[in-house]
């Protein structure tokens, strides 16, 4: 069975043998275009708890009841 050796850095397309390195070089290219197009795009907004709960339609009176039935809940108490 083959030994495989790890690859320490690999740094420019010369590193790759004469079979491997169109693709490599393609491969790069590819990667480089998706990274600028990556960072110039806008990122996503995030979506903050109460944006979803509202959202789903449920008020922030009707969640503070839930969480104050859950604390009473785990802290073993009926409420």
């Amino acid at each position: 069975m083959a030994t495989v050796k790890p690859i320490k850095s690999i740094t420019t397309a010369a590193d790759f043998c004469e079979h491997c390195r169109p693709k490599a070089i393609s491969l790069m290219r590819a990667m480089a275009k998706f990274l600028e197009e990556l960072s110039a795009s806008e990122p996503e907004p995030t979506a903050t708890p109460e944006a979803t709960l509202r959202a789903a339609g449920i008020s922030s009176k009707r969640q503070a009841q839930y969480q104050r039935r859950m604390s009473s809940l785990l802290a073993g108490r009926e409420g």
